[in-house]
């Protein structure tokens, strides 16, 4: 398990929020069905601390109490039902002679005293299929397909701790293998297949004539300035003030300042990546109302969490940030329309895309130059943020010795994705179109722009296909580009806002554009 028994102690004294001014008596039914059989040797309740540990919701609803006192909860919350797709944590718990209750925090946020039976117990969460591109020289890691996997009273264990009948799939010869999956008494099957084609992901990079660029655009590696009230992730407060920044026929302005963090601020990062919601973005995709973003804990990292913040609803920009002070009944409302992933595979790119069912994201290694290795293409369900199936796919220019890595890519539709590259040897971006049929993703060469845009070094920070005008715009950091499909480069905007660009995202004929240095997503005018 990922958590340690910190202290035991009897206890028949109140233990959580307050006072006991004003308590209520009341118990739900699913906390009363049973006669209580305490005796005068028997404590009424003990309580045990632990490190931070993350819980996942069961699917029935259970009452969130204010306090457990006397081997009796007392004093509603909420619904537990509600925070389902949150992220939940726990550092104590109340066992009773009926039941045992957890301490729970929702989003960062301490809300209250649930029923164990609340939780996802011996559950194992996978994805439904996984589907493989031929390639020599990958090796697919079989725990990737895991989304979580509990233990009895519903904690989330780390994926090293569950068994796997295999713990890698070679991708060089076509088949099926069926992988098992176990911890404790949790179990889950995932059949994991090689695809058969021998020419899928093999493309031709001189099918077209690249068109005329620029190297004197400027922007820079590194950030040198923040959002005005953060200082680092350990020391800020909530912004007051919108942004606007204008560049030619572009402004973008503040949508929504997302929370610093989604689960308990604590003054050292070893509670464990699974615990932590990171504070880092990656890449952000909207669609169908929704924003979503890609956090990591750690650089080092390429698992983390996907935030999806419902913008239809979530309207003032400012609220986001407040959710360990508004009131509880505000926030028992307001959390149902941000959702949490459980600890998956994102990558360290700025790669994603979002249809009316499903959440992409390309998972990408920033420390792997040019290489020739398969990408994972994991697709997330938007109903309950878990893996749904994952792809691998390649992009190469005839074979492996001139492959085409993504780490910023745009998945347009649940059948279509583009990767941008940038071949060194013939000083070029390159835009490449993937499309599916049954499993198989083929590329094709679309547009090259000649030059690499900017005069130093600057890594690009966003990629995204606007549909309606046929358009990619491509982001640096305080830069954006406007290019053709074809490759022309047709516009470029300069800001100065002294913070990284996390992603892009074209939705509503709007270009989204994340900031990091506290996250903040800005929408554009109307584009063209």
């Amino acid at each position: 398990m990922n958590y340690k028994k910190i202290l035991t102690a009897s206890s028949a004294v109140l233990l959580g929020f307050g006072l006991l001014a004003g308590a209520s008596s009341h118990v739900s039914a699913d906390d009363s069905n049973s006669s209580d059989t305490s005796t005068k040797n028997t404590p009424a309740q003990t309580s045990t601390s632990y490190n931070l540990m993350t819980k996942v919701a069961g699917s029935k609803n259970y009452t969130i109490w204010k306090n457990v006192e006397n081997g009796k909860p007392y004093g509603k919350v909420a619904n537990a039902i509600n925070f389902r797709y949150n992220h939940i944590q726990s550092n104590q718990s109340i066992k009773t002679k009926k039941y045992t209750y957890w301490l729970v925090y929702v989003d960062g946020r301490r809300v209250g005293w649930v029923n164990e039976k609340f939780f996802a117990r011996n559950d194992i969460e996978v994805a439904k299929s996984v589907t493989l591109v031929r390639n020599d020289n990958y090796l697919f890691d079989t725990r990737d397909a895991i989304s979580y996997a509990t233990d009895s009273t519903g904690t989330v264990v780390d994926n090293s701790e569950v068994k796997v009948s295999k713990d890698g799939i070679s991708c060089t010869d076509p088949g099926t293998t069926k992988v098992k999956y176990s911890y404790g008494s949790g179990k889950a099957t995932v059949n994991v297949t090689v695809r058969k084609s021998t020419t899928e992901g093999i493309g031709d990079a001189n099918t077209v004539t690249p068109k005329e660029g620029t190297n004197k655009l400027t922007s820079w590696d590194s950030h040198y300035g923040a959002s005005l009230n953060y200082l680092s992730p350990h020391d800020f407060t909530p912004e007051t003030k919108r942004h606007s920044w204008t560049s030619g026929n572009m402004t973008l302005s503040t949508r929504l300042f997302q929370p610093v963090l989604l689960s308990v601020k604590t003054d050292t990062n070893n509670e464990g990546y699974i615990n932590r919601v990171g504070h880092i973005p990656e890449g952000v995709t909207v669609s169908n109302g929704w924003a979503y973003t890609s956090l990591l804990s750690s650089t080092k990292l390429i698992q983390g969490h996907i935030v999806g913040y419902n913008l239809d609803k979530l309207t003032n920009p400012y609220n986001p940030q407040k959710l360990l002070t508004m009131s509880q009944s505000k926030f028992n409302t307001y959390v149902k329309n941000i959702k949490v992933s459980p600890y998956i595979p994102i990558g360290h790119g700025q790669a994603m895309g979002s249809t009316k069912d499903y959440i992409y994201v390309l998972v990408n290694d920033n420390t792997d130059q040019d290489s020739n290795k398969s990408e994972e293409l994991v697709q997330i369900r938007r109903s309950d943020m878990c893996i749904n199936k994952i792809w691998t796919i390649k992009c190469w220019d005839g074979d492996e010795n001139s492959p085409r890595y993504f780490k910023n890519a745009v998945i347009t539709s649940d059948k279509q994705m583009y990767g941008v590259y940038y071949d060194k040897t013939n000083d070029r971006y390159e835009y490449w179109e993937l499309n599916r049929t049954g499993d198989n993703w083929r590329p094709t060469l679309v547009g090259a722009t000649k030059g690499k845009f900017v005069s130093d070094d600057s890594p690009v920070q966003g990629f995204a296909y606007d549909q309606n005008n046929q358009n990619f715009y491509l982001g640096f950091n305080d830069l954006i580009v406007k290019i053709g499909r074809t490759g022309e480069l047709k516009d470029s905007y300069s800001f100065n806002t002294g913070r990284e660009v996390e992603g892009l995202s074209v939705n509503n004929n709007k270009l989204y554009v994340n900031l990091a240095q506290r996250a903040e997503l800005l929408e554009s005018n109307e584009l063209n």
